[in-house]
């Protein structure tokens, strides 16, 4: 069995916030997953060239240093082999170079290389100098992290500038992680913020898309049903319009195909009748004439015959006016009881010939706003239906009933019942069933009438054990 398909609505709000969650999971893994490995090769790569600025100074080197020094808050020291400092830089005290710290500029207070016993400033080396020198070796460059106490990290960067000096950089990179934790709390906060919004914007934006395929859709269904006068609703887009003036333009070329169908039905049948009545005027003639001759079995036949065609030309002529809207329904109080009972007599003749039994259950004096006489030609059209299939010897259950304020009709006969996969085709005109039987157009003048009587109708059956077609219209 096929899966039954989800709305469009549904499936525009479930792709919609799918793309929001998968965007906002990316988000998360780029903020905080990832976003410490990407700040360090970033640093890594940032200090790297800073380095080959310094290098490729030249006889700027001092000023280079103090640049970066300044700019980019790090720690840059200038040495010999030997560990001794030849010029050194911070975000502190820039153009230092062994010699006296210059007080007029910074402050006494803020000398960083001032000791007790002298004026002459210097820095002290890192106490990871040699282990840094060690690594470095005979390489040209080195990267490498050093951690504190688990609590930050510092990247360490040597280069050799030639073979007497040694660059050597020193930042801090361990405050990345109190910046994740800040951007997690933010992102948390967007995060809830983007999935409300999200979740109200694709309400909206589903609802803005479907709304006008859902109007098209319940349209074209009117039209399936032979409702042409229809002006197909614009929707929001391109393509919604261009398939609205599609549709419209099917439609408008539909009723006039529909239009032609009914007057040549109409004109056909309308001809058929006076050559048929000729023809069984003159095979009675001949039967009359020839009472016991040979040709009065022919003549009988002919004229059966003739009968069941001007019945059939009626019905195709009937049907015609009431799907062109030529027949004016006017609607009245009518005993329904009454009615049933009336048509059903109009059957016991033909029930007794075929030993059919006609068992009534109508209960008397129920009143409807309805038109007689289609009423009574539903009636006519299912009593006969049921006497079609129902077998020698069989029963035919006529009932009427009132309940809720809603009169309920009946015809049930136990004949060899419909195929459920027929079912909702039983109506439609000239339907041959798998069986090889044709319903011809019985079926079909009863659903025009009952649709303009706004009833509700239909059928139950079950192949083997006869079928129920039944009607409802309201009390009056």
């Amino acid at each position: 069995m096929r899966a039954k398909s989800k709305p469009i609505c549904f499936k525009l709000w479930t792709y919609f916030t799918i793309f929001a969650i998968v965007i906002l999971a990316v988000l998360w893994l780029l903020q905080t997953v990832f976003m410490e490995g990407f700040y360090d090769v970033m640093q890594k790569e940032h200090i790297k060239k800073i380095a080959n600025n310094i290098c490729n100074a030249g006889e700027n080197t001092e000023l280079a240093i103090d640049t970066a020094a300044a700019e980019n808050s790090i720690l840059v020291l200038l040495t010999d082999t030997d560990g001794n400092i030849l010029y050194s830089a911070d975000e502190y005290s820039p153009s230092y170079n062994k010699k006296n710290y210059d007080y007029t500029e910074h402050g006494e207070h803020n000398n960083p290389y001032r000791t007790e016993h002298s004026e002459q400033t210097y820095r002290h080396l890192p106490e990871h100098y040699y282990d840094f020198i060690e690594r470095l070796g005979d390489k040209e460059s080195i990267s490498y992290t050093l951690e504190h106490n688990n609590k930050s990290d510092t990247l360490i960067y040597g280069q050799r500038l030639d073979d007497s000096r040694i660059l050597y950089i020193n930042t801090p990179i361990g405050a990345i992680n109190s910046a994740v934790s800040i951007i997690q709390l933010q992102l948390l906060a967007v995060t809830v913020l983007a999935l409300l919004f999200g979740f109200l914007i694709a309400i909206f934006i589903s609802k803005k898309f479907s709304k006008p395929i859902s109007q098209l859709s319940e349209q074209s269904l009117k039209m399936a049903d032979g409702d042409f006068d229809i002006i197909f609703n614009h929707g929001f887009c391109a393509e919604t319009d261009k398939l609205a003036d599609s549709l419209t333009y099917a439609a408008n070329k539909l009723s006039e195909t529909d239009k032609l169908r009914r007057e040549l039905l109409a004109n056909v049948s309308h001809d058929l009748r006076t050559p048929l009545t000729m023809i069984k005027g003159y095979a009675e003639l001949i039967r009359d004439m020839d009472k016991e001759g040979s040709s009065n079995n022919d003549a009988e036949i002919i004229i059966r015959e003739a009968d069941r065609l001007s019945l059939l030309v009626n019905d195709i002529l009937y049907y015609s006016k009431l799907r062109s809207g030529a027949v004016k329904i006017e609607f009245e109080k009518i005993n329904i009881s009454s009615l049933a009972e009336a048509v059903t007599k109009q059957f016991f003749e033909i029930c007794r010939t075929g030993n059919i039994n006609i068992i009534r259950a109508i209960e008397p004096d129920k009143y409807v706003f309805a038109n007689e006489k289609l009423i009574q030609q539903v009636f006519y059209n299912l009593i006969s239906n049921a006497v079609a299939h129902t077998k020698k010897d069989g029963s035919i259950y006529v009932s009427v009933v009132e309940g809720n304020g809603i009169i309920r009709t009946e015809i049930r006969d136990n004949g060899s019942g419909i195929n459920p996969q027929e079912l909702p085709h039983i109506w439609d005109r000239y339907f041959t069933s798998k069986k090889g039987g044709t319903n011809g157009l019985g079926l079909a003048i009863v659903k025009e009438i009952l649709v303009a009587h706004d009833s509700h109708f239909g059928v139950e059956s079950k192949e083997g054990s006869g079928s129920t077609f039944w009607f409802e219209l309201k009390k009056n």
